[in-house]
């Protein structure tokens, strides 16, 4: 029975807050993709942030974890077959928008997560909490119409790198990575209270 309830609240634990489900934009568009560079490694949830009220808006999607692989595919330049650590969606252009992770949790065997929430001081939950990212910082970025972009993530122990860049295709049928320096918002406490940047300034 302990074990039981102690799978219910880890489960609990790990899914993400609810928000909407993110729709995309019937007007002016543009393309992006979600590449999580260690699929094997990490689950990860994307979501939506309003960069102007500085709070998560809506959820995307898995990118990898869950309980399917994502689909969705927009025809960008080298797309991929449906497999853990892409997702693809059309954004808005025009105006500040940013994709980022609302959850992110170590793959572990199930025997490992049972140990760790049966037996809090334990090895397990050591080793949980030892393979733990951090939440990626959000690049806010406000996209050109029928542009691509590409949104690299790599979430590490007690960290996470986000890089964001404008990708096309050469003449020679090769992909052009361009990086794109842009404002972000990160998360100093928790998920629920982004710092955002001033888009004023």
């Amino acid at each position: 029975m302990i074990r039981g309830l102690a799978v219910v609240v880890l489960v609990a634990a790990c899914a993400p807050a609810h928000a909407r489900k993110y729709v995309e934009p019937a007007g002016e568009s543009a393309g992006l993709r979600v590449l999580l560079l260690n699929p094997e490694a990490y689950s990860v949830h994307i979501a939506e942030y309003d960069p102007v009220a500085c709070r998560k808006s809506a959820d995307a999607g898995w990118v990898s974890g869950g309980r399917k692989t994502d689909a969705v595919r927009i025809g960008m330049p080298e797309s991929e077959a449906p497999r853990e650590g892409i997702l693809e969606r059309r954004i808005p252009a025009g105006r500040p928008f940013a994709f980022g992770t609302s959850f992110i949790m170590p793959k572990q065997s199930i025997l490992t997560s049972l140990m760790g929430a049966t037996n809090p001081g334990g090895a397990g939950a050591a080793a949980l909490a030892d393979a733990q990212a951090a939440i990626c910082e959000a690049p806010v970025f406000t996209a050109e119409p029928g542009e691509f972009y590409e949104l690299q993530l790599e979430p590490l122990p007690q960290a996470c790198k986000s890089e964001l860049f404008r990708i096309q295709l050469n003449a020679d049928g090769s992909l052009q990575r361009d990086a794109v320096s842009t404002p972000r918002i990160r998360f100093p406490v928790s998920i629920n209270k982004p710092s955002c940047p001033d888009l004023d300034s």
